[in-house]
């Protein structure tokens, strides 16, 4: 059976290769058509101006980051000051439970040092939103002022990350 299947497919093939190659067949050329062929009528482009420079950071702006950086530095070593108190005010705690005096007089000095937390980032809110509205105004490309904003807040960022390493720290110590 598969013998005879080969020998019917080996008589088959020159006819089919010869209809392939018949002469007038009606196949279209390969070859390049009119609609194909390079014209073109492109002008070149005119050199765009280049961009203004961003303005300067202005005297407001200026006055205003720093009063922010000098609150927030203010708020950052009033911070300071009042955590040598808390951190002995929970290491009288440490071993007591919540109804102990000790234990609440702790809480509220925890309290108190968080709410000191509070200010340097009130700073850092502001800053926030001075550099949203600059970004937004200009968002191709940080100006001048967006970049002292940004590093205002990289600095007080720093600042209130600190803060929130020493709280976290001494809420673990009162829990113990």
């Amino acid at each position: 059976m598969n013998r005879s299947i080969t020998y019917f497919t080996l008589l088959a093939l020159p006819l089919c290769l010869n209809a392939c190659t018949a002469g007038n067949s009606s196949y279209p050329s390969l070859a390049i058509r009119d609609v194909e062929r390079v014209r073109g009528t492109a002008q070149p482009v005119e050199p765009q101006s280049p961009p203004a420079p961003p303005p300067p950071v202005s005297e407001e702006l200026d006055v205003k980051i720093v009063r922010l950086l000098a609150d927030a530095e203010r708020a950052h070593k009033g911070f300071l000051a009042g955590s040598d108190s808390v951190s002995r005010t929970i290491a009288a705690a440490r071993e007591t439970t919540a109804p102990a005096d000790e234990w609440v007089e702790a809480q509220v000095a925890l309290a108190d040092l968080q709410s000191l937390r509070s200010n340097a980032v009130i700073a850092l809110a502001e800053l926030d939103q001075l550099h949203a509205a600059e970004r937004i105004a200009v968002p191709q490309s940080p100006t001048p002022s967006a970049t002292a904003i940004a590093a205002a807040i990289e600095r007080i960022g720093d600042w209130v990350s600190e803060e929130d390493q020493l709280i976290s720290r001494l809420s673990e110590e009162l829990a113990d």
